[in-house]
């Protein structure tokens, strides 16, 4: 699968590190397309960013183990949905940011990768601009939340929650939730008992504009009540304020 909806214009722009994005950052492109990989490696190195590419039929996880990843683009090239199961591989070995790439618009697939633990859902063809500041984005969020090592635990009841290594406890329960999941349950933890909209997740967890039809938090916010639903006696509870967002509150 190429990936030709992307041109030298977004690597020729000198604003990639200016966003906080640490220096030498290794990204690492799954996919098919040497191309978009000789690309990146001549124009993005001079910025700062380490890339690194592999095909789907080499091995993955040995290459996530190897070459060590700030974050990991996986362009899917795959012909069904049962294939997005080396996400979950992926997830097993690498806990950092994940992007997905597709030239599918399928709601099917983009619940399925999220809920097998992607940050990012991104269909073909795509702003070269819109590329480069989601994948900013997600360094920077998963790096701000790094650098925070002596941040204190947050905790609401028996939910515990540890912004320096991204841990989610319920009681003495290890809770795995990917990094977007963390950050989800974490502003509305600090926000306990107010509604936050869809328009404030966005803008704090994404750094974008909510466009008024994407899933992407509705469909974490179910999987977050399902992993928390698992373990007994949860004190926390994610409800839905039709028409306005949501809120985290105690259970009584």
């Amino acid at each position: 699968m190429t990936m030709n909806f992307i041109n030298e214009n977004i690597l020729n722009t000198g604003t990639v590190l200016s966003s906080g994005v640490p220096k030498k950052s290794t990204i690492l492109l799954i996919g098919n397309d040497q191309r978009l990989s000789d690309m990146f490696q001549s124009q993005l190195h001079s910025h700062g960013y380490k890339i690194k590419q592999r095909r789907h039929d080499e091995s993955v996880i040995a290459s996530i183990i190897l070459n060590k990843p700030d974050l990991v683009i996986l362009d899917i090239g795959f012909r069904n949905l049962s294939m997005l199961s080396v996400i979950t591989h992926i997830r097993a070995v690498f806990s950092g940011p994940l992007l997905l790439l597709t030239s599918r618009d399928s709601e099917q697939e983009q619940v399925v990768s999220f809920n097998l633990g992607a940050d990012e859902y991104l269909v073909k063809p795509i702003s070269q601009n819109i590329l480069k500041v989601r994948v900013d984005a997600l360094l920077r969020r998963y790096t701000e939340a790094e650098v925070d090592e002596e941040h204190t635990p947050i905790k609401l009841g028996n939910l515990q929650l540890c912004p320096s290594s991204f841990k989610c406890k319920l009681g003495d329960k290890n809770i795995p939730i990917t990094g977007f999941e963390f950050k989800l349950l974490q502003l509305l933890a600090e926000n306990k008992g107010k509604v936050m909209s869809r328009d404030r997740i966005y803008t704090s967890i994404l750094g974008r504009e909510y466009n008024g039809s994407e899933r992407t938090v509705d469909v974490r916010i179910s999987q977050l009540r399902e992993k928390l639903a698992l373990k007994n006696h949860s004190q926390v509870r994610i409800e839905t304020i039709w028409g306005q967002g949501y809120m985290l509150s105690l259970v009584n």
